[in-house]
């Protein structure tokens, strides 16, 4: 296999449609752009050089939605950050992209549910990461998504398009980037 399996086949689908549709710009109604991004004031909980430094890839926020329905729970809506590594490509020259997904509010058990469901299901280990309150996924030998739940707040951080190779450099730098989440 030439690729790690994804969360789900539909939030590839997702990162494919951002990265093709819109070039992962912001646009009317999708939220705060790229520069609006922080830890505060309703910004993206991990920044692009927080992520760079944990990954030692180079990141930049490509895309920020609010109130994105979620893909395998369509009744709930995140507030999503789209980061990607151009210096990384993988299959096809697409970039590496991580995505953040942050749920508040009584929906936050649900999301981390279907999170430990989706993982188990899909043929992953669910494992406690090193970060409080943190579950990680791994899926053929790699590490490369997690679940953050405190109280009702759920963040939710996966890399999307990995390679088998970039998936492996990638899994000993998870728990770093889950640290990282603000």
């Amino acid at each position: 296999m030439t690729k790690t399996v994804r969360h789900a086949a539909a939030l590839f689908t997702t990162a494919v449609l951002c990265l093709a549709a819109t070039a992962c710009t912001p646009s009317a109604g999708t939220g705060a752009g790229p520069a609006d991004s922080n830890t505060s004031g309703g910004g993206c909980p991990l920044s692009a050089e927080a992520l760079s430094t944990a990954t030692g890839l180079t990141f930049e926020l490509s895309d920020t939605r609010k109130d994105q329905k979620l893909e395998t729970l369509p009744d709930i809506a995140a507030d999503v950050c789209i980061f990607t590594s151009p210096s990384n490509p993988q299959d096809a020259g697409d970039p590496l992209v991580l995505r953040v997904d942050t749920v508040t509010g009584a929906n936050a058990a649900a999301v981390r549910t279907d999170f430990e469901r989706s993982c188990t299901d899909n043929g992953g280990t669910l494992k406690n990461s090193t970060v409080k309150n943190t579950k990680t996924c791994a899926r053929g030998g790699y590490n490369i998504e997690g679940s953050i739940r405190t109280g009702d707040r759920a963040v939710e951080v996966y890399f999307v398009n990995a390679l088998t190779k970039t998936a492996k450099s990638l899994t000993p730098s998870l728990d770093k980037v889950l640290a990282s989440v603000k």
